[in-house]
């Protein structure tokens, strides 16, 4: 079975290439990578800069990438519209897991993603913790009341671990 994160990046896949792409959580620079290699641009937030210096490592010579040392909240200081989006949330793995995405700031950059995704936005939850499944019960709640007629939610999950990660997949329609 596939891990969260590999499930979209594959899913990903199903989507056209040469696209702009948004890692709203930079983390260790997976997301921000393999975006670099199926989009023809890709901005990444993180606010801290551990994670922009492993992710810049990571990228080596790859020139089509923005990485921008701020929280994703702040997101439409930097981008008006995007087609491809992930959150990836919870804490830095191999940091200090103290340093969490927040509820507050979550809500703020999920509801202004969707204002400006023109195809699809992932967010992988982590239940797990405090802040994440504070988190979760939002998002769940938030996504379960998008207009149908505007988009497609899916979700990926493991039904016998409790707490474990698990994928939303928000799709914009054509109108």
């Amino acid at each position: 079975m596939l891990s969260m994160v590999d499930y979209v990046h594959e899913r990903i896949q199903s989507y056209p290439k040469d696209l702009i792409g948004v890692d709203f959580t930079m983390g260790n620079g997976h997301d921000t990578v393999f975006l670099a290699d199926y989009c023809s641009y890709v901005y990444a937030f993180d606010i801290q800069k551990e994670a922009l210096e492993k992710t810049k490592q990571l990228l080596k010579e790859k020139n089509n990438v923005q990485l921008i040392l701020d929280g994703h909240q702040n997101m439409d200081q930097y981008i008006t519209s995007f087609d491809i989006g992930i959150f990836n949330l919870g804490y830095l793995p191999l940091a200090d897991h103290h340093v969490t995405t927040l509820l507050k700031t979550t809500q703020m950059a999920i509801k202004k993603a969707l204002a400006s995704v023109q195809q699809v936005l992932f967010i992988v939850v982590y239940p797990g913790h405090e802040e994440g499944y504070k988190e979760s019960l939002w998002i769940d709640d938030y996504v379960c009341q998008l207009d149908s007629h505007q988009w497609n939610v899916s979700s990926y999950k493991m039904l016998n671990k409790n707490q474990a990660p698990y994928v939303i997949e928000i799709q914009k329609k054509s109108v």
